[in-house]
């Protein structure tokens, strides 16, 4: 992440989604024809000519709205604006200009940022003779582009590292950051969580279930070491999403899963546990990622002393293994317990960069096997020559045995229960192959 920062402005539907895809290079924006899809900020970092700088797609900025969820994204519009060093205002070339182009411009112009108007969806030589006209909203000289097709978007690049502050020599960075995602079902309090964390209205928090359909990231520092939070839509089970929007908003939640280091799954405590929570963890799990269980809304429930025992035999008695993944029981509505999060990250990341020495390994395995021995299957007398943890992050143990196939599931997981009960692999799941030696 740069220190520089640009915000992409504009009503809905004049491609705002699509020139910050076709900018950051990848598909991190929902694009879509229905109107309104983007409601939350997201961030993508963007580099040309070997210069970087940050890239903020805001929702449909629409002034004159009541809605509940507009006003959010108003709101949401005015902190990118706020946060920006350069403001791109971003027109649609095939319509006429509207009541909201002209008050965004105003409000651009009153900002005291820079700027650069952007005629969009001009994909052709004959439109562009007529984007001279948006001179009238008094923002100077516009640049055509077709955001979809990539057209003329290297002279926008070009024009943005122009106007953009020269960038500090002393940036810190933020590649060393630890990345947690922040998931579970919708309404179950992710946006809230995050903006209590950051104390900061960094997502747009309504009462209304699904309204984060975007992942955003963030960053904190905390006790030295840097973190990068990203909040996440609801997940629903697919043959209950409403339109493909929803669809498209459960892949990108998956794919920020795959690509953090923790996932922070967050459960309803007045709903219990439930399937979809199992799916989710089930997920984090097979995609090896360190993980934290937090319930929720304790607040609103019945409980007495034995509450937080009772609802941890549940979980536990549903998925047996989460009895080594540490749990948070919070109330964020209340603000209890919620820093007591990222005490829980920080062993966990711990957990995920340990690396056990190869003799120390085979000196603990030696034991495990007199404790116990390998089963004898199929005539088979089954051993274990040596062991070699072969990568971390999460840790992958591999034994190298005389007959690999053989070995039981039954005993792969008694290595890993020892693996657990001697070293601290708290919060973080554990792969052990068996190779033929």
């Amino acid at each position: 992440m740069s220190n520089r920062t640009v915000a992409i402005l504009g009503r809905p539907n004049v491609g705002k989604s699509s020139l910050f895809n076709r900018l950051v290079g990848k598909n991190h924006a929902i694009v879509s024809p229905i109107e309104g899809i983007t409601r939350d900020r997201i961030y993508g970092n963007v580099e040309w000519v070997g210069e970087y700088f940050d890239l903020i797609d805001t929702g449909g900025y629409l002034p004159a709205s009541d809605d509940k969820i507009e006003k959010a994204v108003r709101y949401q519009g005015k902190i990118a604006l706020d946060e920006s060093d350069l403001i791109l205002l971003m027109i649609d070339g095939r319509e006429e200009l509207t009541s909201s182009d002209k008050i965004l411009a105003e409000i651009i112009q009153k900002s005291d940022k820079p700027y650069i108007l952007v005629i969009n969806k001009i994909d052709e030589l004959q439109y562009e003779k007529n984007i001279y006209k948006y001179f009238e909203l008094g923002l100077g000289e516009p640049i055509a582009i077709a955001a979809d097709r990539g057209r003329n978007v290297g002279d926008l690049l070009d024009l943005i590292l122009e106007k953009l502050p020269v960038l500090s020599k002393n940036v810190n960075s933020y590649d060393n950051s630890t990345s947690l995602a922040i998931v579970g079902m919708p309404n179950v309090g992710k946006s809230s969580l995050m903006n209590a964390i950051l104390k900061e209205e960094k997502s747009i928090v309504t009462d209304i279930p699904g309204t984060t359909r975007d992942s955003i990231d963030s960053y904190i520092k905390y006790f030295d070491k840097i973190y990068r939070l990203i909040d996440t839509a609801g997940l629903r089970k697919k043959n209950k999403q409403e339109d493909a929007i929803e669809f498209y908003s459960t892949v990108r939640t998956f794919r920020v899963i795959k690509d953090a280091d923790i996932a922070i799954v967050m459960i309803d405590a007045e709903k219990g546990f439930t399937n979809h929570d199992r799916n989710i963890i089930r997920y984090v799990i097979d995609q090896g990622k360190g993980m934290i269980l937090v319930v929720n809304k304790w607040d609103a429930i019945d409980k007495d002393n034995d509450s937080v025992n009772e609802m941890t035999y549940i979980i536990h008695k549903e998925y047996p293994s989460l009895k080594f993944y540490p749990k948070c029981f919070i109330s964020v509505k209340e603000n209890k317990r919620v820093f007591s999060i990222l005490e829980k990250v920080q062993m966990v990341n711990d957990s995920l960069k340990l690396k056990l020495k190869t003799k120390s390994l085979n000196d603990f395995v030696k034991e495990v096997v007199k404790k116990k021995q390998p089963p004898y299957v199929r005539g088979k007398n089954l051993s274990i020559k040596y062991v070699a943890q072969v990568h971390h992050s999460p840790p992958i143990f591999v034994f190298f045995v005389n007959f690999p196939e053989l070995f039981p599931v039954s005993y792969k997981r008694y290595l890993e229960n020892q693996f657990r009960y001697t070293f601290d692999f708290t919060g973080i799941p554990i792969k052990i192959k068996f190779r033929k030696k």
